[in-house]
């Protein structure tokens, strides 16, 4: 009998053949060696499946599974279907793992029984092939021990960009399974989404500064400059949703509402956006207008100069000025990214 796996590790792949190959060995590179690695090509159209079963016919820890393309939080529910382990985690097919993520978070989870660990992490800026800033975000190190103060704890945690994201995050498999927390089928926000399910269930959380994982950033080729049909909707159920899960720092979370807000407006001037000018023009009326962000507007914490900007422009209903301001910063974020990613930190 097969023995069960202390971790699983889930990597989406799609037309990834050439970064997919240093983000497995940095797995496979673990000093802790009790791993499944479960890797869902997404239907890729290069030669990502040939180095996927390369490493799958190296090494019996690499599962492979290829599906049709449905996103990358498709891809993450099917290998959630095919996990075994007694935790999880989620890797991209272009970042790489610290050689002793494994056996730190192993140590974590061995010295108390936790529900999530939180990690830092370093961010790599790309400007294309070029890495124009590096920086580690870190987390407090910090032991949460019920559930009322994991959620009293969200907003600061969030504050710091370390909420969003499931790539820094460990989490029992079995809340997942048993609570049938999955990925809905968005194009953005779905890893907000999926935390915000896992979040009801948190009653102990170990939050560390180690930094396990490496994240790469690429401003111009970036998911977050691509336009979404449902992009908005998104944003506006994760806001519904936060809100739900606690009120606690209400005034912070309607800030960062707010950010994501404009993250909606900023595709609008990019090439996979297809709509007229007045087409995009009636989107931002309708979104400045829209229920959500008003009480936002109305409510948002003002402790930075962007928040404050963030007020003006959605306060003012003006369609004109926010598709200035979102023009604007869609020229930034696509020409210095090393820019936005300065701009994203004094939010």
């Amino acid at each position: 009998m097969e023995k069960t796996p202390f971790f699983s590790v889930v990597m989406p792949a799609y037309n990834c053949e050439s970064s997919i190959g240093l983000t497995i060995e940095s797995i496979l590179a673990q000093s802790f060696t009790e791993f499944e690695l479960i890797i869902i090509n997404d239907g890729s159209t290069d030669s990502t499946k040939q180095v996927i079963e390369h490493y799958h016919n190296k090494d019996y820890r690499v599962k492979v599974k290829t599906i049709q393309n449905g996103g990358p939080g498709n891809a993450r529910n099917k290998g959630i279907e095919l996990a075994n382990g007694n935790y999880l985690l989620f890797i991209d097919s272009d970042d790489v793992m610290k050689e002793n993520t494994l056996s730190t978070y192993a140590s974590y989870v061995n010295e108390k029984n936790i529900d999530l660990i939180i990690s830092s992490y370093k961010l790599m800026v790309l400007d294309g092939d070029e890495v124009v800033e590096t920086r580690e975000v870190k987390a407090p190190q910090l032991m949460i021990n019920t559930d009322k103060e994991f959620l009293n704890n969200i907003y600061p945690l969030m504050n710091k960009q370390l909420m969003y994201v499931v790539w820094n995050k460990l989490y029992k498999l079995s809340i997942v399974k048993e609570n049938n927390i999955v990925f809905p089928a968005y194009n953005s926000c779905e890893d907000r989404l999926f935390n915000i399910q896992y979040f009801h269930h948190v009653n102990s959380c170990k939050v560390v500064n180690d930094v396990l994982y490496n994240y790469s950033f690429d401003g111009r080729n970036s998911l977050t400059n691509k336009y979404f049909d449902n992009k908005f909707d998104t944003f506006v159920e994760f806001y519904r949703e936060l809100t739900l899960l606690t009120e606690k720092n209400h005034r912070g979370s309607s800030a960062l509402f707010l950010k994501g807000v404009m993250s909606c407006l900023i595709p609008l001037h990019s090439k996979s956006c297809t709509l007229t000018y007045r087409d995009k023009l009636e989107y931002i009326r309708e979104v400045v207008n829209f229920p959500d962000v008003k009480k936002a507007a109305d409510e948002t914490l003002l402790d930075t100069k962007m928040r404050k900007v963030m007020k003006i422009l959605f306060e003012s209903k003006s369609v004109l000025l926010n598709y200035t301001a979102s023009k604007i910063m869609y020229t930034i974020s696509t020409t210095s990214p090393k820019t936005i990613e300065k701009f994203k930190r004094r939010f």
